[in-house]
């Protein structure tokens, strides 16, 4: 929680703080949160966090699985450790809600756009992106997001040495 809340801002989400504070702390309540730590000095440099279910649907619909935050430092961005987390993510999901379909997650209609991440994500087979209220909804396969970062798996594996 202190994480991300000292990082709030970056969070690029047009909500005011008490919003911004329910999806930060949400995962907590109904779901699973993470922290990402830097393998050189643990010191934390992401967190994620998701629930099982919408609220609008009561999270009876447990086959949707909503990234409620993620967030990762800016200069580690461009290493390892995104899809890492990612891989850690896609496990915890699959451990606590083994009829997830969808892995769902909100951004910025601008940053959806701009974005190269959000474009393989989209690309990936019965990927959906909607817009609502200047929100950005992907909705992404559960088996193909699983899918495309088995091969990331592998070559981490293979650095390692296993």
């Amino acid at each position: 929680m202190k994480f991300l809340l000292r990082h709030y801002t970056d969070l690029n989400l047009p909500y005011d703080f008490a919003v911004k504070l329910s999806f930060i702390s949400s995962p907590l309540l109904f779901g699973k949160a993470m922290l990402i730590l830097s393998e050189e000095d643990y010191d934390v440099v992401g967190a994620a966090g998701f629930v099982y279910g919408t609220g609008p649907n009561g999270y009876e619909d447990r086959h949707i699985c909503q990234v409620e935050v993620a967030y990762l430092r800016p200069e580690y961005r461009r290493t390892t450790l995104f899809m890492q987390g990612l891989l850690k993510l896609l496990g915890e999901i699959q451990s606590g809600g083994p009829e997830v379909e969808i892995v769902q997650f909100w951004v910025t209609e601008g940053q959806s756009e701009e974005d190269k991440l959000f474009s393989k994500f989209i690309g990936l087979p019965g990927s959906k992106r909607f817009l609502v209220n200047g929100l950005a909804c992907h909705q992404v396969l559960f088996r193909e997001l699983e899918d495309y970062c088995s091969k990331f798996k592998k070559r981490f594996r293979t650095v390692a040495g296993t």
